[in-house]
Formats: C-alpha cells, sequence, structure tokens
C-alpha cells in the first residue's frame, strides 16, 4: 500500500509539474495564444461626430502593450471604415445608431496588433453594401484577416491552420438563429482545419442582460438568440473556443465539455457614442492558451476600463475579474471558469 502511494504521489508530482510548466511557457512552440476583446469601435463620424484626437494613437499608447505576445489578436469590429463622403443608410424609428469609423483608423487596428476581426454584427452594415465592401477591402490590404455574414478567416500559426467563424443575428449565411446549420457548418470546419474559433453576436443589451439564460432572447423585438444552446451546439459540432459580443456588458465564463465559452466580452474600445456608465465601461482582453490540436490548456484575464470618451486604461481595481467570477457564480455553478487575479 505505501508503495502504491508513493506511486501515485510521484504520478501527481509529476502531472503538476508539467502543467505549471506549460502554463507558465506562453512563447512554447507547442501552444497557440489567443487575445480576444469586445466591442471596438475607433470613433465615428455618425450619429455624433467624435473621433480621436491623436488619429487613434491614444489607443496604442493606452494598452497596446496589453495586447502583445500573442499568435491571434481579435476584436468585435462595430461599425465600418468609411470615408467622409459616404452616406449611412437610416433604419428603424426613434434615435439611429450608425457608426462609421474614419477609414484611415484601419492603420491603428493594425499597429494595436489586431490581425482578424468578427465582422458580422447589427452595425457592419450602417454605410451599407458600400461601406461593408470598402472596409473588407481595407482590412485585407493591411492584412487583418475577417471573419463576416458569408465567410469565415483562416489563420496559419505554427504550422496550424486556424478557422475563425462569426454568427450574427441579422441576415447572413451565418446565423446565431440557426443552431443546426451552425452546428453542421463549424463541423465542416473542424474537419478541414486544426482549431475553429467560434465568433458570436447575440443576447439581449445592456446592464440588465449581465446574466446568461438557457433561452431565446430579445431586445427591441429583435430575436438575439439562445446563446446557451448556440455556444454549447457548435462545441459539441467541434468548435475549440468560443467567444461571445454583442450585450455591451461583460457576460460570464464557462467550461463546457473541456472548451472555453465567453458569452461576452462587453466593451473594450468604443470610441464617442456609447453609454459607458457603469458595467458598460468594464472590459478586458480573454487570453486563451490551447495546444497546436486545440485542446484548452488555461485562460487569463487582463482587466481594463474606458475613460473619457472611450480610451482602454488598464484597471487597477480589476473590477472586471470581480464581475466575471460573480457571474459564473450565479449563472454556471457548476461550469464556470474562475479568473485568478494576479498579485
Amino acid at each position: 500500500m505505501k508503495k502504491i502511494k508513493l506511486l501515485l504521489l510521484i504520478i501527481l508530482t509529476f502531472v503538476t509539474f508539467s502543467y505549471s510548466q506549460t502554463s507558465d511557457s506562453l512563447s512554447n512552440k507547442d501552444f497557440i495564444i489567443i487575445k480576444a476583446v469586445g466591442d471596438t469601435m475607433l470613433g465615428s463620424y455618425t450619429p455624433k461626430r467624435i473621433l480621436p484626437p491623436k488619429d487613434g494613437n491614444e489607443f496604442v499608447e493606452s494598452v497596446g502593450n496589453l495586447l502583445k505576445d500573442a499568435d491571434i489578436v481579435m476584436c468585435n469590429l462595430e461599425g465600418s471604415f468609411v470615408k467622409e463622403d459616404f452616406k449611412p443608410v437610416k433604419k428603424g424609428s426613434g434615435k439611429v445608431f450608425n457608426f462609421g469609423m474614419p477609414y484611415y483608423l484601419a492603420q491603428t487596428l493594425r499597429n494595436l496588433g489586431f490581425n482578424v476581426v468578427s465582422f458580422n454584427n447589427n452595425h457592419v452594415l450602417d454605410y451599407g453594401y458600400e461601406g461593408y465592401e470598402f472596409t473588407k477591402t481595407l482590412l485585407k490590404s493591411m492584412n487583418i484577416n475577417y471573419a463576416t455574414r458569408e465567410d469565415f478567416a483562416v489563420i496559419e500559426v505554427k504550422g496550424k491552420k486556424v478557422a475563425v467563424v462569426a454568427f450574427g443575428f441579422n441576415g447572413g449565411k451565418y446565423r446565431i438563429t440557426d443552431i443546426e446549420n451552425a452546428k453542421k457548418e463549424v463541423s465542416q470546419l473542424k474537419s478541414k482545419y486544426d482549431i475553429v474559433i467560434v465568433s458570436f453576436h447575440g443576447g439581449a443589451e445592456g446592464k440588465s442582460a449581465l446574466h446568461v439564460r438557457n433561452q431565446t432572447e430579445y431586445f427591441l423585438g429583435e430575436n438575439r438568440g439562445n446563446v446557451v444552446e448556440f455556444a454549447r451546439g457548435v462545441v459539441d459540432a467541434g468548435a475549440d473556443l468560443v467567444i461571445g459580443h454583442g450585450p455591451h456588458v461583460l457576460r460570464a465564463v464557462e467550461i463546457y465539455k473541456g472548451k472555453l465559452i465567453a458569452y461576452s466580452l462587453g466593451n473594450f474600445l468604443t470610441y464617442g457614442n456609447f453609454n459607458l456608465k457603469g458595467y458598460n465601461g468594464i472590459g478586458g482582453i480573454l487570453e486563451v492558451v490551447l495546444t497546436k490540436d486545440g485542446k484548452f490548456i488555461k485562460a487569463n484575464f487582463i482587466p481594463t476600463k474606458q475613460i473619457s470618451f472611450g480610451i482602454p486604461v488598464y484597471d487597477e481595481s480589476k473590477q472586471a475579474i470581480q464581475l466575471l467570477n460573480q457571474l459564473g457564480k450565479e449563472d454556471f455553478p457548476n461550469s464556470y471558469y474562475h479568473f485568478k487575479s494576479e498579485d
């Protein structure tokens, strides 16, 4: 019996040491590091003209260093890049939010380190297909990959091919409301690519939408999908990582069948025309480490908050980590991912 206990102790020590070595060696060639952030809008001509005074350099100076040291750096691009003479497409009644970022700020996106964007949300057509197609052309010229309403992105990382596919709730090929088709699309991607990352835009909005419910959510009368059923469904179909956007606030993060699901990364950099009070101004950078065959190793969350019109800065109080852990305990008590607060 003593020999068996000794053997178990040796095995446990070896496993713990191996995991520790894996966790600490984030630059190891055998691992793929993803840094993902929430909604990103670098200023806009409309509905109110609010543009960064230093052409976006203040964003790079503020958080550029926090986005380094990753193989994939991605965001949800909330709106299109446009020229000043482009016309927004009016929609709905009452106050209309059309987001059109000056095209020259695309360079800031690149300077921040982003190499892929999720471009399937309810603002990508604010300037019609003129702004939509122009944005894709501009991103391509800067070697920034994009996952859109009708196509996915492929990035080669350390000899592996990573597919990034984005689902939205208002039209296009990839719809969060059509879960069976979503599972089919993800399954097909997984059969061709080493790692599949799913981004989705769904769920209700605002401070009343902090909690995740396993039910269909509506906002302004619009079906925003059942994000739990969707996220778990695409994991069942082969997704290695699922990252949500849309509510404009942080939501819980869980582990489902060994895969990480972040239900909303909130607002990260939303300069101008956004409500940044309270929970709306709290965000951060989700850092995920995967093996080269897509196995989840660990995650970290770098807390940020937005100041002024929407400049992200590191949050010393780490409100985001506290909020994520609290929401996780409440919404997914048996499966939430607990983020550690670095010393």
